[in-house]
């Protein structure tokens, strides 16, 4: 595998797997925060705290997927 090889698989797995995950940690963020409601036709109920502690563990273990690509794919290869 080429270092072009590499850098594409990371670019895509940025964009598939980092960009979702930064969403679901703001989202973690809100409802860590209090804010997070869900709401479902005319009733609205308040999301548990550590739901949102849970997704921003989740996201970061997302968020680490590119830079291990990056790292197995790419670093230390030569042109």
């Amino acid at each position: 595998m080429t270092k072009q090889t590499g850098t594409i698989i990371t670019i895509v797995l940025a964009v598939l797997v980092a960009c979702p995950s930064i969403f679901c940690c703001l989202f973690g963020i809100i409802t860590a925060a209090g804010a997070g409601t869900a709401t479902l036709g005319e009733q609205s109920s308040q999301i548990p705290q550590p739901v949102g502690f849970v997704l921003i563990c989740v996201s970061l273990i997302g968020l680490l997927v590119p830079v291990v690509a990056w790292f197995l794919l790419v670093r230390g290869k030569t042109a």
